[in-house]
């Protein structure tokens, strides 16, 4: 008894000095990845976020869907855009996708969703041609956004496809529910908010300082609405002061009827900007769900924006019209 038990020690201390397995248990310790074991989706979710991020200079697409329908709400969206780019622009995307819509999914049905659009996204970033329409990880609910590239206008692809769902020429989506168009994309700081809104307002509104260019340049009134996401540092009426003091005073605001809404959406570390025509309230400001919906029927859970009761014209300017006011009596 005494021999076998010197023989099992002297076994162990050998394979500890060896450095082939570990001292306490006799286990081989695993390499490549610094002893930690990695599930399939958190190798993925790595892959992507190092893959595609939204950063300052891009532009695209906010879209909110069902809560734990995030991958198929993916393949839902990515199908209506190439779809679209190909009607309105005459664009064709090729598409190997597959796009599974069964009913009954459980939890873990929900996931391998969300894993297999991953796994399609992070092989498209292989591929060197610039995608038309590259989805990005987001780690938050309900929440999706797709990059999107020349000539591809977010603003008026967004338009297009919202009032031929409005006219039932869009076929039913099951998933997907509003989207905002983003015309560009800058660093969430003042600065930077300044810089984006110049871009994107010059092409809409006469801006402030600038002299006007003909007597016949129309002085649209306009509405600022923004919506602030996992970001705490800018405030909301902070930020609707400083656009305001971006366009010219010959603009004034219309806070129930404007001509122009300026959409800001600020999400994290990053703030984008874009302007929609008058006819944004009429197509339920871009909500497909609602469009595609007789009036009868409650909107679906799901969605940041959506799981808010909708509010009246009145509530939802108290803030905008409380600044808006502030930085025309500053002045």
């Amino acid at each position: 008894m005494a021999d076998s038990n010197n023989k099992r020690k002297e076994r162990s201390e050998g394979g500890a000095k060896g450095g082939g397995r570990d001292a306490r248990g006799g286990k081989r310790a695993k390499g490549g990845s610094n002893g930690k074991w990695q599930t399939p989706h958190q190798q993925i979710k790595i892959a992507s976020k190092s893959s595609g991020r939204i950063e300052p200079g891009d532009r695209g697409i906010w879209a909110t869907c069902v809560k734990g329908k995030e991958g198929k709400a993916t393949e839902e969206l990515r199908s209506l855009l190439e779809e679209s780019a190909e009607k309105f622009y005459g664009i064709s995307v090729e598409s190997s996708k597959k796009n599974d819509e069964e009913d009954d999914e459980d939890a873990t049905g929900s996931v391998d969703d969300i894993e297999a659009s991953i796994r399609k996204e992070v092989a498209a970033h292989k591929d060197p041609a610039e995608k038309l329409f590259s989805a990005v990880y987001l780690d938050i609910q309900c929440v999706l956004f797709f990059k999107t590239r020349s000539p591809i206008d977010p603003a008026d692809l967004v338009h297009r496809i919202c009032e031929d769902a409005a006219s039932g020429r869009v076929r039913k989506l099951r998933f997907v529910n509003r989207l905002t168009p983003m015309s560009m994309i800058g660093k969430a700081t003042e600065k930077d908010v300044e810089e984006v809104g110049q871009a994107v307002l010059g092409s809409h509104f006469r801006l402030a300082g600038e002299v006007a260019k003909s007597e016949e340049s129309v002085a649209y009134s306009y509405a600022i609405r923004p919506t602030i996401r996992n970001h705490s540092t800018l405030k909301r009426d902070t930020v609707i002061k400083q656009v305001a003091s971006l366009v010219n005073d010959n603009h004034k605001v219309n806070l129930t009827k404007p001509d122009k809404v300026i959409i800001i959406e600020i999400y994290q570390t990053i703030c984008g900007m874009s302007v929609v025509g008058d006819d944004w309230e009429k197509l339920k400001r871009y909500n497909l769900y609602e469009l595609q919906s007789p009036p009868s029927t409650k909107p679906k859970s799901g969605g940041l924006a959506d799981a808010k009761p909708k509010a009246t014209p009145e509530s939802v300017n108290t803030d905008e019209t409380r600044a808006l006011l502030e930085n025309s009596s500053s002045n």
